[in-house]
């Protein structure tokens, strides 16, 4: 059993598509939230969501954020600096979301490189694209 709890903060209806799909793979999943910043949105009302998805409870949680650079990802590593409860992981992918939902145990270094791992494996240029770019 998963022993944290994850965000998904990002642009837009992104964090919950990424929820949904993962679900879609996965089944329902406990203690995952979408956090999401629109157009009208500023950076301190995206910080006061951002926080109530995050919560008080002291559990650790797992942000996956889904640019570096982007608002999501500077208001969650704000944040995650005042608390190392927080985990901010950017460049979320579907890859990685579904590993960080099914992940058991606790939110450590190994579990972070696993993600990292599985985003980066997840990838990937066909052989008939790389063939027909290289000709």
């Amino acid at each position: 059993m998963r022993a944290f709890r994850i965000v998904i903060a990002g642009h837009g209806a992104l964090p919950a598509a990424l929820l949904d799909t993962a679900e879609m793979i996965c089944g329902p999943l406990a203690d995952i939230t979408a956090a999401s910043i629109g157009p009208d949105d500023s950076p301190d009302g995206y910080a006061d969501a951002l926080r109530s998805a995050i919560g008080q409870d002291g559990r650790r949680v797992l942000v996956l954020c889904d640019l570096l650079g982007g608002t999501p990802f500077n208001v969650a590593s704000a944040i995650s600096r005042r608390s190392p409860r927080i985990v901010c992981i950017s460049g979320a992918n579907l890859a990685m979301t579904v590993e960080a939902a099914l992940a058991n145990g606790d939110l450590d270094d190994d579990l972070v490189e696993r993600l990292l791992e599985a985003g980066r494996t997840g990838i990937v240029e066909t052989e008939r694209h790389r063939a027909r770019r290289a000709s």
